[in-house]
């Protein structure tokens, strides 16, 4: 398994469209798997620096939606809150 940051594209009846970075995990063979909250801390200024620079970079990476993992619905069904 591998991850990234990855900005997506959600959608509500509230806010409409909006975008959020995401950690998103992918399987061995590079299919998508799911995602969860990215959060930015570390165990020093340093780290968390290191850790900007990563969600810069991969925001630059095409925009995922929901429906882009397998077996996504309109719910967030493959979001990975417990990891």
């Amino acid at each position: 398994m591998s991850w990234n940051y990855r900005v997506m594209e959600f959608e509500d009846e509230i806010e409409g469209k909006y975008f959020e970075i995401k950690e998103v995990y992918y399987n061995r063979d590079g299919s998508l798997m799911g995602y969860c909250d990215a959060s930015v801390s570390g165990g020093s200024f340093s780290d968390i620096i290191s850790t900007l620079d990563m969600m810069k970079t991969d925001a630059h990476k095409a925009i995922l939606k929901p429906s882009d993992f397998e077996g996504e619905q309109d719910d967030e069904s493959t979001e990975m809150d417990d990891m």
